[in-house]
């Protein structure tokens, strides 16, 4: 995970912009085929990719609003580690199904189409907790029990 999430944050993905720079003209993003595959564009800006972003930011584990897509990491306050964990879990989830999402389509691979919905975070965050330590484990559970 904090691989994955290191990539992003440095932009260390082969996207359309760096195959472009490459020699491979006229990479365009998988979603909407009409912008170059840039790093903000194929995880914020993309109009199919947003709606996802809109669905996690309705979840109620937010105590504020990014005031744009790409400054969702700084949501995340460090004050609490329940919620804390909850919510950089939440941007993790939702990233990977971004980046499986676009693999499947580019690849055209007939896979799974991933979902994303708070149920399946929650789904997902329970297997997570489930490997925990007993005390962080009976926090986490109560906070996913009470959302």
């Amino acid at each position: 995970m904090k691989i994955f999430m290191w990539r992003i944050l440095v932009g260390h993905f082969t996207l359309g912009a760096f195959l472009s720079k490459h020699g491979l003209k006229g990479v365009q993003c998988p979603h909407c085929a009409s912008y170059a595959e840039t790093m903000c564009h194929a995880f914020w800006g993309c109009s199919c990719i947003q709606r996802w972003w809109n669905n996690l930011l309705s979840f109620p584990i937010w105590d504020a609003q990014p005031s744009k897509f790409s400054s969702t990491f700084y949501l995340v306050h460090l004050y609490d580690k329940s919620w804390d964990w909850v919510r950089k879990r939440c941007i993790f989830l939702l990233l990977w199904n971004i980046w499986i999402f676009k693999n499947n389509k580019l690849f055209r691979n007939k896979g799974f189409a991933p979902i994303f919905s708070l149920s399946s975070c929650k789904i997902r965050m329970r297997l997570d907790i489930d490997v925990m330590p007993a005390e962080d484990r009976i926090a986490l559970a109560s906070l996913l029990d009470a959302l």
